[in-house]
């Protein structure tokens, strides 16, 4: 025990720089983590973005058709985002059905999310009828 108190070496340099190479590796690697939880941090929220206008443009959309309105155009952009909006019509056992599928793109464009609903209107017969004045709404 005496001769351990006693040595006064101190450490070398190949110890010192061997030990700092140990504790960089680790630090780096912990650094490399936090990085890329940051980066998908951004990029879904980025996502849920873009979800959510998609789902309010689908909302929108359905509401319209329930009012009786059929929207004449789309927006192409909505808050920075590029948006891909398509409207079809269908007539099955005489109703009227839209189909609505919308792309939204996020991430400088290199990444969409799609939504799609269908939307059920009036019965032709009464389709001028609104939905508030008893309109058959299916």
């Amino acid at each position: 025990m005496n001769k351990i108190l006693k040595n006064n070496d101190g450490i070398t340099l190949i110890e010192t720089v061997v030990s700092t190479a140990i504790i960089m590796i680790i630090l780096v690697s912990i650094v490399g983590a936090l990085l890329y939880g940051q980066k998908m941090i951004v990029f879904t929220d980025s996502k849920n973005n873009a979800a959510a206008i998609g789902q309010d443009q689908v909302d929108k959309m359905i509401a319209a058709f329930e009012a009786g309105e059929t929207p004449g155009s789309y927006p192409d952009s909505i808050e920075g985002h590029d948006v891909d909006i398509t409207v079809n019509s269908n007539t099955i056992a005489e109703k009227i059905v839209y189909d609505i599928s919308i792309r939204v793109y996020y991430n400088n464009g290199e990444s969409y999310v799609d939504l799609a609903a269908l939307a059920k209107f009036y019965n032709n017969k009464n389709k001028d009828k609104p939905f508030s004045d008893g309109g058959d709404f299916v």
